[in-house]
């Protein structure tokens, strides 16, 4: 969980070349979903005048659904490239802030088990009674 480092957390500049990187590649998947659903809407207009022009082995009338996912699809790549830009400052966790959410979790495991210490334990069926026993074979003498 440390990056591949075990001098503390990462420092600003890598975030930053890290997170740039996530956005080059959130856009060239944009990119590449708008590109196809472009197509794929260039198709199905295609289809439409193929169609009308009584060609006779035309394809199966393509699907508007799928131009619609992938512009959906590429238009949240982009979403979230943005998403990503925020204020353009990276935030490095503090020890101060560290030691803030340690405590938090802390305090919440500590609640939760007192939770569960007080709440009574489910009642338990009793345990079926043994079985009886086979008489023991006679002896052979």
């Amino acid at each position: 969980m440390t990056g591949g480092t075990h001098r503390g957390p990462l420092g600003l500049r890598r975030q930053r070349r890290t997170i740039r990187f996530v956005q080059i590649v959130l856009v060239a998947t944009a990119a590449a979903l708008l590109l196809f659903a472009g197509y794929a809407w260039g198709r199905s207009a295609g289809y439409d005048a193929g169609s009308r022009s009584g060609e006779i082995d035309a394809p199966r009338e393509p699907s508007g659904a799928q131009t619609l996912v992938l512009g959906i699809l590429g238009l949240a790549a982009l979403g979230g490239a943005v998403i990503l830009q925020g204020d353009g400052t990276v935030r490095i966790p503090t020890p101060a802030r560290l030691d803030e959410l340690a405590g938090r979790a802390e305090r919440q495991a500590i609640e939760r088990a007192e939770k569960a210490a007080e709440t009574p334990p489910a009642e338990s069926p009793p345990p079926p009674p043994p079985a009886p026993r086979a008489p023991a074979p006679p002896a052979a003498s």
